[in-house]
């Protein structure tokens, strides 16, 4: 199978499932104005997250947070379709000292680890997918500023990566349309709430986190990855 054949797929597949997800959303669901005044005197009972806004952007409002993960994917396929049909520049390669490079090796572990803490305790504690994802991306700069963009490629193939991120993006969709098989609406939480306070608590909001920090990841070095393509480096 080609590897546009593959991208198709994934584009199809991830069109389909989000038609279906607003179709079956828009059916079924009737907002009630006095629903906002609830946010915050029921957020915990209703949600499990001791972080209240996780529990808002990630439940009461995760419709409109998939939108902003849409939004974003675009974004990043409009770059990167961008910069590969512009011609890019040489530039020389430059080679960092041995003060970067050492920085670095210890900047980026802590990156990823900072990264995965806001991913897996977000619905307890602040931080969250959005700002681990980010965080990660820079933690790859980081790497891309003391070695070079090609030891980097080297190990993570660009392709493969834009492969990975729709792969996510379609898993999320997919994920947040099992609530029907069971005869409930989209986005329902069919997770057990837990005890606030716990890591397994906050239903769905922990893997919410974890998808949407491992596509903002992905999505946001990919931009990164582009840009330094079109400039022949970083």
């Amino acid at each position: 199978m080609t590897k546009d054949r593959v991208q198709t797929i994934l584009a199809v597949g991830i069109i389909v499932a989000f038609a279906a997800l607003v179709g079956i959303t828009y059916a079924n669901s009737h907002p009630h104005p006095a629903d906002s005044q609830q946010y915050l005197a029921r957020a915990l009972e209703e949600t499990g997250a001791s972080n209240r806004v996780a529990g808002i952007y990630l439940n009461y409002r995760l419709f409109d947070t998939l939108l902003e993960v849409l939004v974003f994917s675009v974004a990043v396929l409009g770059v990167r379709h961008y910069l590969q049909q512009s011609k890019g520049m040489s530039l020389p390669t430059l080679s960092e000292s041995e003060v970067v490079q050492t920085a670095v090796s210890f900047l980026t572990p802590l990156a990823l680890l900072l990264c995965s803490f806001f991913a897996i305790f977000g619905h307890i504690s602040p931080g969250g997918g959005f700002a681990g994802g980010v965080i990660a991306a820079s933690g790859l700069l980081y790497v891309a500023i003391a070695h070079g963009m090609k030891a980097i490629e080297t190990r993570l193939n660009p392709w493969r990566l834009a492969l990975a991120e729709k792969a996510i993006l379609l898993s999320l969709l997919i994920f947040l349309l099992v609530p029907v098989a069971v005869g409930r609406i989209p986005l329902s939480d069919l997770l057990p709430k837990g005890t606030p306070g716990q890591l397994l608590s906050g239903g769905s909001i922990l893997i919410y986190n974890i998808l949407i920090a491992m596509k903002v990841f992905i999505g946001a070095w990919l931009v990164i990855a582009a840009f330094a393509q079109h400039r022949g480096e970083l």
